[in-house]
């Protein structure tokens, strides 16, 4: 006879369902997944490939036609996410960091700047390529997917019509601006011409980048003559005076420092920027005795200072640089140059000054040097920049959107509605 068992059979218990995730879930995570993979895709790719105008712009346009091309295939909801409001505003804080970035550390400089200015600080900087931020390929990326953002949002409204005419003509804007920006960084030239008074002609540029020469010319396409060339002086008065300390061969061909002014100052109560960055101000001025009280900023830690002019008290910011409050003997005040442009039998007379620049055939020039020991010298600055037009025609084109969608849309959705209710 067999007995039962007395114990209780072992039921199953089923496991809680795992609940699924939100939309708004789902495009958070997508949103960080796409941001922090470009960035990270960035920064390790450009140790190989530095950064300049053919990596922002080669990487920006591949990046984002692989990324619209992928939502259109990929399941889920990637196109959506592109478009919508989370994943915009999160590449315009990263874009903010960017220009932050920019802005706190100077962009193309020589290697050894930054490692003179930051120190250990300095060689990450130029390690991580952070001297070239707006050229490098992380940030051609985030600008990829700011790129594939417009161009989602637009494909989603398709397809157009009068009432949706001012959101389209917004993001034709933007692609707009994107492009001309794109043809500045691969197109754009600046350079120096220097020209010498009694006939000498230029028809080329000697290309620089971050100010240095880079060894290229650059044909103008016409010829630039200097007619005449003057540098009016200064009143003797007193002055803030900025030296750098340089490296020059003297008579016997020997490597020596010297101190060079690079920036004057008028004597007066305003803030006033430095050419490495810096920044100070006179906080008195003692006009009986011929001395300032000069505070300066430095890695935001003030340092103030009595300057005489009668006597030795040079201000050093570094061993390398140092302010002066000095009297000013024959300093200029102004460099201005009388140019003639031929093309062919086109010909264009100019007057050039450091506030009044020329343009002509597409070329912008800038007074920017002069050498007081060579009277008959003028240095130019020249510019070259195809992409600034289409910039500008973007940003119409957005105004021209927005207006569209604020004044125009709500009359037609109006008038549109009117029969339907009646």
């Amino acid at each position: 006879m067999n007995v039962p068992s007395s114990a209780p059979a072992a039921s199953a218990v089923a496991a809680p369902p795992i609940p699924a995730l939100s939309v708004a879930q789902r495009e958070v995570r997508l949103t960080t997944l796409l941001i922090v993979a470009a960035l990270l895709v960035g920064l390790v790719v450009q140790v190989w490939l530095p950064p300049g105008g053919v990596t922002l712009v080669a990487g920006a346009g591949l990046a984002s036609l692989l990324v619209v091309a992928l939502s259109f295939v990929v399941p889920g909801r990637l196109r959506e996410t592109l478009a919508g409001f989370r994943f915009i505003a999160t590449l315009l804080f990263v874009l903010a960091v960017f220009a932050m970035l920019g802005t706190l550390v100077l962009q193309m400089k020589p290697a050894g700047f930054y490692i003179d200015r930051y120190g250990t600080l300095g060689r990450f900087i130029v390690g991580l390529r952070f001297d070239d931020v707006f050229h490098g390929l992380p940030f051609a990326l985030v600008m990829a997917l700011f790129g594939a953002s417009v161009i989602s949002s637009a494909t989603l409204r398709w397809p157009l019509s009068w009432r949706s005419s001012g959101f389209f003509i917004c993001h034709v804007g933007l692609m707009t601006s994107l492009a001309g920006a794109a043809a500045s960084a691969t197109l754009a030239i600046r350079g120096r011409v220097d020209l010498h008074t009694g006939g000498e002609t230029a028809k080329h540029v000697r290309v620089t980048k971050g100010g240095m020469p880079t060894g290229e010319y650059a044909q103008l396409g016409f010829d630039l003559r200097l007619d005449r060339f003057e540098a009016p002086p200064y009143e003797t008065e007193y002055r803030v005076g900025y030296y750098e300390q340089v490296q020059a061969l003297d008579e016997d061909g020997r490597v020596r420092n010297r101190w060079t002014l690079k920036a004057s100052f008028d004597p007066d109560t305003d803030k006033h920027r430095l050419p490495n960055g810096d920044s100070f101000r006179l906080k008195s001025i003692n006009t009986q005795a011929q001395a300032v009280l000069a505070e300066i900023q430095q890695g935001g830690l003030p340092k103030d200072q009595l300057m005489v002019a009668s006597r030795p008290s040079a201000f050093f910011l570094s061993p390398t640089r140092v302010l002066v409050y000095e009297k000013r003997a024959e300093e200029k005040r102004a460099y201005i140059s009388w140019v003639t442009a031929r093309d062919g039998a086109a010909e264009q007379k100019s007057v050039i000054s450091v506030n009044d620049p020329m343009t002509y055939a597409g070329w912008t020039l800038y007074q920017v040097n002069y050498n007081p020991e060579d009277p008959t010298y003028s240095g130019l600055e020249a510019v070259y920049d195809p992409g600034v037009s289409w910039v500008f025609l973007g940003f119409f084109l957005i105004c021209l959107g927005v207006f569209w969608m604020f004044y125009v849309e709500p009359r037609l959705k109006k008038k549109a509605a009117a029969p339907a209710a009646a």
